[in-house]
């Protein structure tokens, strides 16, 4: 396994992708979750928390993690319990002014309306081991926002999320993969620990391995499709392409 770099996998929602969702490729079934993990655990992966996959080199080879972005509430309703029974590390990012609403951010670009976890739910799975991190306040594009804004959405989101859960929220994933270095600079200045993307900025090259730069951990992207077969092909051909 010391050839095959650590992977961090990412989802969103989980349930049918057979609905009207201007995002249905987002959706990943209880079925395909399972069979996703199991495929990691019989390629030789071995189940890690995100810190120590990106922040410790001792797992920059071997090792996955899974994170979910949003927080809907198909997470507890679905993928929670099969990431609990395999004993998968997972880290849930909040947009927290969804808490308890629906998807505002999507419906503005013409979705169907998805309910998000409350605050009771979130405290709930906290305590059952899923962990928190955050996600902004209401899901923007951060490189196109002014210093004030960006500090706000980066800052308060961690704090208010932290306020609720009752422990600190050191995590931090960009929205839609959108960063830079002002953006990256923001999340450290708020007291991070490490931030997740989804892809470089421009012109930069892909990290060593995910733990190259802990604010910038790059993450394969799970879709309605992604078969295991698909799914090692997909974590391959992504450190291929630069050269890895």
């Amino acid at each position: 396994m010391e050839s095959k770099p650590s992977v961090i996998l990412l989802y969103h929602r989980f349930g049918s992708p057979l609905n009207r969702s201007t995002v249905s490729g987002q959706y990943v079934t209880a079925g395909l979750l399972r069979a996703q993990l199991r495929s990691m655990f019989a390629h030789g992966y071995r189940p890690a928390t995100l810190t120590q996959l990106v922040t410790d080199p001792a797992y920059a080879h071997g090792y996955f993690t899974v994170t979910i972005d949003d927080g809907y509430t198909s997470v507890g309703e679905i993928a929670w319990p099969i990431l609990r029974e395999l004993q998968v590390p997972t880290t849930l990012f909040v947009v927290v002014d969804g808490i308890g609403g629906t998807n505002s951010w999507d419906q503005r670009e013409g979705d169907i309306v998805v309910p998000m976890l409350s605050e009771s739910e979130l405290r709930r799975l906290a305590a059952e081991g899923l962990a928190m991190g955050a996600h902004t306040l209401t899901h923007p594009r951060l490189t196109q926002l002014d210093d004030a804004a960006l500090q706000r959405e980066v800052a308060e989101s961690g704090a208010r999320l932290a306020q609720l859960l009752g422990t600190p929220v050191t995590t931090f994933s960009y929205p839609y993969g959108n960063w830079d270095t002002r953006v990256r600079q923001a999340v450290i200045d708020a007291g991070y620990t490490l931030a997740t993307a989804t892809k470089l900025k421009d012109a930069a090259p892909w990290p060593e391995r995910p733990a190259s730069d802990p604010f910038s951990a790059l993450r394969v992207n799970m879709r309605w499709n992604t078969i295991p077969f698909a799914l090692h092909n997909k974590i391959a051909r992504a450190y291929a392409k630069e050269g890895r």
